[in-house]
């Protein structure tokens, strides 16, 4: 699953490719709990639902997570000079045991957007005001962490990494020409380059997704909304024209079925409601799935080809595929979600507490309860 909650502009993300990069090991210091020091930071409950476990842990906030089987990677604000996340956590999920595998580079951090999958994990490390952000990755199988591209380079800005198995994929631009880029890192070599040139780069289209080998993004071109996929072994794209003038914060199901938004054009002062598509690329039918959309709240797909949609008033709503369209199944169950993750078939409920007299909670869970 990929995520497209709502974001603003300054999660841009400043960085330029790499020519030489320097490996770092993570230091292997797993902690337990500390009955002095949970006294006063214990905020967070993580609650395990398939090893029937929960740990308290002294982190005052979580904010970006994403798991597997073993191990869940989130990051954290543990005693954070600018109140947000500084580092990033790997928990045992078998011994509850946790260690700090990266300490943000900045006097005022702000440690953000994880992504995983079986062999490589990447964040972005920033100061508190978006200003200064890296990219880095990390090995999992040899722990080395290295920068996606050069750290702290004020041309280039770049939005968030994804994954794409052992390819990390990002939209770059350039302040100098105010070109943005498609870019394609390969991880076990360190090569880098520019797959697509896009005519745009809003808050609409500048995440990526990704699933399955491909990678799929949005543009605009002859005032016409498109979507593209890349295969990254075939290196082809394939462009699909919509309806549809401003589209984007588009997510893939699976590499046959993804899902869409439309927009408002923010220069008019008309407002007209946007919408929530779904495509079948197989026999090329666009759905309308929710057609009344004022406010979006939040966005999300997993691994089972299930849509989460929060709108307008309303909480998160499921909804699943049936017969080869999306219709909606039912309200998540859990309430209070701050953030959701599901993605290596585990699912991570951020359940935010924090105004009420109990402890907020990361939710792990091979299955949903409804």
């Amino acid at each position: 699953m990929k995520k497209k909650a709502l974001v603003a502009l300054g999660l841009i993300v400043s960085l330029v490719i790499i020519l030489l990069v320097i490996p770092k090991v993570v230091q292997n210091n797993e902690h337990t709990n500390n009955a002095e020091e949970n006294e006063t930071l214990e905020n967070y409950q993580i609650v395990d639902e398939d090893f029937n476990k929960t740990v308290d842990v002294p982190f005052s906030r979580i904010t970006s997570f994403r798991g597997n089987a073993n191990s869940i990677f989130m990051s954290a604000d543990h005693k954070s000079s600018s109140g947000l996340d500084n580092k990033i956590i790997q928990y045992n999920r078998k011994t509850q045991k946790y260690k700090t595998i990266f300490n943000s580079k900045f006097e005022l951090p702000s440690v953000q957007g994880l992504e995983l999958n079986d062999n490589w994990l990447v964040w972005v490390d920033s100061d508190e005001t978006g200003s200064q952000k890296n990219a880095y990755s990390m090995n999992l199988n040899t722990n080395e962490i290295q920068p996606l591209t050069q750290e702290n380079d004020p041309n280039i800005n770049n939005a968030f990494p994804v994954l794409v198995e052992d390819y990390a994929a990002w939209i770059s631009i350039d302040s100098r020409t105010s070109k943005p880029k498609v870019m394609l890192k390969n991880l076990k070599t360190n090569e880098t380059e520019s797959i697509f040139d896009l005519n745009t780069y809003t808050f609409m289209n500048m995440f990526l997704s990704a699933k399955d080998g491909k990678i799929l993004f949005t543009d605009k071109k002859n005032n016409v909304g498109y979507l593209y996929l890349y295969d990254v072994k075939s290196k082809e794209i394939k462009e699909i024209k919509t309806d549809y003038e401003l589209i984007g914060w588009a997510s893939m199901l699976n590499d046959q079925q993804l899902i869409y938004l439309t927009f408002n054009d923010p220069s008019e002062s008309k407002v007209d409601k946007r919408k929530l598509l779904f495509y079948n690329i197989s026999n090329k039918h666009t759905q309308e799935v929710v057609s009344d959309v004022l406010n979006v709240n939040a966005l999300y797909t997993d691994f089972n080809n299930q849509v989460f949609f929060s709108y307008n008033d309303k909480y998160l709503i499921k909804f699943k595929l049936e017969n080869n369209l999306l219709v909606e199944n039912s309200e998540l169950e859990t309430p209070d979600v701050y953030r959701f993750s599901a993605d290596n078939d585990i699912y991570i409920i951020n359940q935010d507490l924090s105004d009420e007299k109990r402890k907020s909670k990361l939710i792990i869970q091979s299955e949903l309860s409804n």
